[in-house]
């Protein structure tokens, strides 16, 4: 698990990426690497991606059902 240190100047922490879930989920928006980077403004995907499989996402967004 990453460290909660301070992150570089433009760097991302793992509480980062935990808001811009919970932000997400108030928005009722999918959880995944693209929105949490818009929720952002910044961070890698790779580090996004990784940061979000430690929080528990598999990185597949679940997809609707078909009515």
């Amino acid at each position: 698990m990453r460290k909660k240190g301070k992150p570089g100047p433009y760097g991302i922490t793992i509480d980062d990426v935990q808001q811009a879930v919970d932000a997400l989920k108030a928005q009722d928006r999918p959880i995944g690497p693209y929105n949490v980077r818009l929720e952002l403004g910044r961070g890698s995907y790779t580090t996004i991606t990784a940061l979000l499989r430690e929080l528990g996402f598999s990185g597949q967004s679940p997809r609707k059902k078909r009515e």
